[in-house]
C-alpha cells in the first residue's frame, strides 16, 4: 500500500479509485462490535469505547456513513443536474435489498417465534413490521410477534434500522435544495445557491448539535435531526468546496494529535475535536492510501447488507447461546453476517442498480 503526501479533493473527487466501500466496510463492522456489547448484555450504556471516548464505536461508525454519503450523494446529485436520475439511484441503492431484508427477518422470526405459526401470522404486528420497514420512510418497527422475548436487550428484530428513515429525510432535503436551485433558473436566476445553501446547513446543524448534545433537557427529534444533517451536510460540504481542499497526511496526523490532546483534557473537548476532524480524517481515509489496498473495490460494497443483517443474527445469537459474550456474538456474527451481506450484494444491490440505465 502506497500513501500519498498530498493531493487535492478536486482532482480525485471524481475517481473510482478511492477507499469509500473498504472505510464503509469498517464501519459496518464497527455497529457490529459496538452493539454486541449492549445485546449480549442487555445495557445500552455499554459499549466498545464509550467510557474511554465518551462516544461509541457504533455512533463513530454511523457518523462516518453519513458524512460519506453526504459527499457522495451531493455530488451525484450536482453532477446529474436531474432529480429523476437522483430519486430513482437513492430508490434502487435502498429499497430492493431492504425489502429482501424486512422478508429475511419474517422467515426468521416465524422459526423462532414462541407463537404457533397461525398466530404469528395474524398477529397485527406482522404486518406493521412489513409495512413500515419496507417502507421506512416515516420510521421503522422492531417487534415480531413471538420474538426475541427472552433477549437480554430487548425485543428489536432489526435495531440497526432506525437510521435508514434518517437518510431518507437528508435526502429529501437536498432535493428540495435541488428544487429551489431549478425554480431560481427558470426566472432567469442563475447564481449557484445550492452550493452556499448546503454549506450553510453544515454550519447552522453543526452548531446546533453542539448545544443540544451540552444540554440537559433536549428533545430527542431535534438532536437526532441534527445531528445526522450535520454529519450528512459536512460531507455535501466537502464536496462544494472540494477545490479548496487539500489532502496531506502531515495535516492527518496533526488532527490525531489534536484528537489526544483533547481527549486528555475532557470528553466533552475531545467530542467538539471529534465533530470537527473526522470528515477530513474520512477524505484523506479514502483518497491518500492507493496500491493494492485499493482491489478490495474489485470484491465489491458490502456494507449495507452488514449494516442491515448484523442486527437480527445478533439477537438470534442470544437465543442461541445464552448466555454469550460480546466476544463470543463478534466471533460468530461477523462471518454469518458477511455471507448475508456478500449474497445481497451480487443477488440483490448490484443487478438492481443497473435498472438505473432503463431511466437515463
Amino acid at each position: 500500500m502506497n500513501i500519498k503526501n498530498k493531493i487535492t479533493l478536486r482532482n480525485v473527487i471524481d475517481s473510482k479509485n478511492n477507499n469509500f466501500n473498504l472505510i464503509r466496510m469498517f464501519a459496518a463492522l464497527a455497529v457490529i462490535v459496538s452493539h454486541s456489547y449492549a445485546l449480549s448484555l442487555g445495557d445500552k450504556s455499554l459499549g466498545a469505547l464509550q467510557d474511554l471516548l465518551g462516544v461509541s464505536l457504533g455512533t463513530i461508525a454511523v457518523d462516518i456513513f453519513f458524512i460519506t454519503s453526504g459527499l457522495l450523494v451531493t455530488r451525484s446529485l450536482l453532477v446529474r443536474t436531474d432529480l429523476k436520475i437522483f430519486i430513482v439511484s437513492r430508490v434502487l441503492r435502498i429499497f430492493p435489498a431492504l425489502i429482501i431484508c424486512v422478508i429475511f427477518c419474517v422467515l426468521l422470526g416465524a422459526y423462532l417465534s414462541s407463537f404457533s405459526l397461525q398466530h404469528y401470522v395474524q398477529d397485527p404486528e406482522l404486518l406493521n413490521f412489513i409495512i413500515y420497514n419496507s417502507t421506512i420512510i416515516v420510521t421503522d418497527y422492531q417487534e415480531l410477534p413471538g420474538v426475541f422475548y427472552n433477549a437480554p436487550l430487548d425485543r428489536s428484530v432489526n435495531g440497526s434500522l432506525w437510521t435508514l428513515p434518517w437518510e431518507l429525510r437528508m435526502y429529501v432535503l437536498l432535493c428540495l435544495i435541488g428544487v429551489f436551485c431549478v425554480l431560481l433558473k427558470k426566472i432567469n436566476i442563475k447564481f449557484e445557491m445550492h452550493s452556499y445553501i448546503i454549506v450553510l446547513i453544515a454550519i447552522c446543524s453543526t452548531s446546533l448539535y453542539f448545544y443540544f448534545h451540552f444540554q440537559e433537557n433536549f428533545h430527542w427529534f431535534y438532536y437526532k435531526f441534527f445531528r445526522f444533517s450535520s454529519a450528512f451536510f459536512i460531507g455535501g460540504s466537502l464536496y462544494v468546496l472540494r477545490k479548496y481542499i487539500s489532502l496531506n497526511i502531515k495535516w492527518v496526523l496533526v488532527l490525531i494529535s489534536v484528537l489526544l490532546i483533547a481527549l486528555f483534557i475532557s470528553k466533552a473537548m475531545f467530542f467538539v475535536a471529534y465533530i470537527l476532524t473526522m470528515p477530513y480524517i474520512v477524505l484523506c481515509a479514502a483518497y491518500l492510501p492507493t496500491g493494492i489496498i485499493l482491489n478490495y473495490n474489485k470484491l465489491g460494497d458490502f456494507s449495507y447488507g452488514t449494516y442491515i443483517y448484523a442486527w437480527p443474527i445478533q439477537q438470534t445469537l442470544t437465543t442461541i447461546i445464552n448466555p454469550i459474550s460480546p466476544y463470543e456474538m463478534i466471533f460468530w456474527c461477523i462471518p454469518t453476517t458477511i455471507f448475508l451481506a456478500i449474497l445481497s450484494w451480487y443477488g440483490i444491490e448490484n443487478p438492481t442498480m443497473k435498472f438505473k440505465k432503463h431511466f437515463v
